[in-house]
């Protein structure tokens, strides 16, 4: 899973320049919030990517250690190419949640809670947040990233085997401290405010439907999503892609296969699902994901997506544009499930 979230023009919505991206960052340093290509390079750096990879390329026997260090221009061009992306550890930490991510930018002014959602924009609060009750970890992290990027490109950096380890403990550190909040009501409140705080400073760059007054704050709700994606994650690597970047067939192929030969957790696998579901929003997807994964989470998806359909006079069922998916029309209404009142969350949790 490669979280490189480009800073390019999507669907008319764009994050602003994005100078920030210190560690402590409550900015979306290069994240795209539709990021149609989250896998690969940004358009901008790909000529610089195909020049460096000359200097990679070696005749004959491989490179001994009497061979001098990377050439001065080569040393150039992998600086160009980190300049302005500077959140190297939140990236590796962000990772985590890549395969369930949401970026419309329009779900961000639904006022109800989705049950299971992480939009792209929550990690520019959760990050900062969890970060600085991590101790000096981020900062070594980052230090380990800065000097590896002397001798390659951030994508390689990110794939080799340090990294991978470091990653594995920043979500260890991450869940420790979402964990011990659980017993501290006071210390919850706190992150959350501080959170919400950078959040919010992240959404004024953004063009989110309704202004940022439409941002629901995150809440409890939220942070138990975050711990449970956190701590299932894991099971998301053997899916080889991101719920959200799914066809429809494709999303249920997944599931079907994945619960057939038991790779990934059915939990793990529920939060995958209803992230394709938020991003279709078709009600027979809801209605076979229940009969698939009838586990809570699913369920409460799937009843907040009936529950915002609306019927025609020709007894279709329509959802309200949101942006960002394909048009729901064409349903019959008897598909949906009756709307329930939403609750449940993260079955087995």
């Amino acid at each position: 899973m490669d979280m490189e979230l480009n800073g390019d023009l999507t669907s008319g919505y764009r994050v602003a320049d994005l100078k920030g991206g210190d560690l402590d960052a409550g900015g979306l340093d290069g994240m795209d919030l539709n990021g149609t290509n989250p896998n690969g390079a940004s358009a901008r750096y790909a000529a610089f990517r195909r020049f460096l990879s000359r200097f990679d390329h070696r005749t004959g026997s491989s490179r001994t250690a009497e061979q001098p260090a990377s050439p001065p221009m080569r040393t150039m061009l992998l600086g160009l190419l980190s300049s302005r992306r500077r959140a190297h550890t939140r990236r590796l930490w962000a990772r985590w949640l890549e395969p369930v991510m949401l970026r419309d930018p329009v779900l961000l002014s639904i006022p109800d809670p989705l049950p299971g959602c992480i939009r792209v924009i929550d990690t520019a609060g959760w990050w900062p947040a969890l970060s600085r009750r991590m101790n000096d970890l981020p900062v070594t992290v980052q230090t380990r990233l800065e000097n590896r990027l002397a001798d390659g490109a951030l994508d390689r950096v990110l794939a080799s085997p340090e990294m991978v380890d470091w990653a594995e403990t920043l979500r260890d550190r991450s869940l420790a401290v979402l964990d011990a909040m659980r017993t501290d009501p006071a210390a919850l409140a706190h992150f959350l405010e501080e959170a919400n705080t950078h959040r919010m400073r992240a959404a004024s760059t953004l063009a989110i439907p309704g202004g940022v007054a439409a941002l629901r704050p995150l809440d409890g709700t939220d942070v138990d999503t975050l711990a449970a994606a956190l701590r299932l994650s894991d099971g998301w690597r053997s899916l080889g892609g991101r719920a959200p970047d799914m066809e429809i067939d494709e999303l249920l192929a997944c599931v079907r296969g994945a619960m057939a030969d038991g790779s990934v957790p059915p939990e793990a696998m529920a939060l995958f699902a209803v992230a394709g579901l938020y991003t279709r929003r078709d009600p027979l997807l809801g209605a076979a994901l229940r009969a698939l994964l009838p586990l809570p989470l699913v369920d409460a998806a799937a009843a907040w997506l009936t529950a915002h359909t609306e019927e025609t006079d020709g007894g279709v069922v329509e959802m309200p544009p949101l942006g960002g998916g394909p048009a729901l029309s064409g349903v019959m209404g008897a598909t949906g499930a009756s709307a329930g009142r939403l609750g449940g969350g993260l079955g087995g949790r």
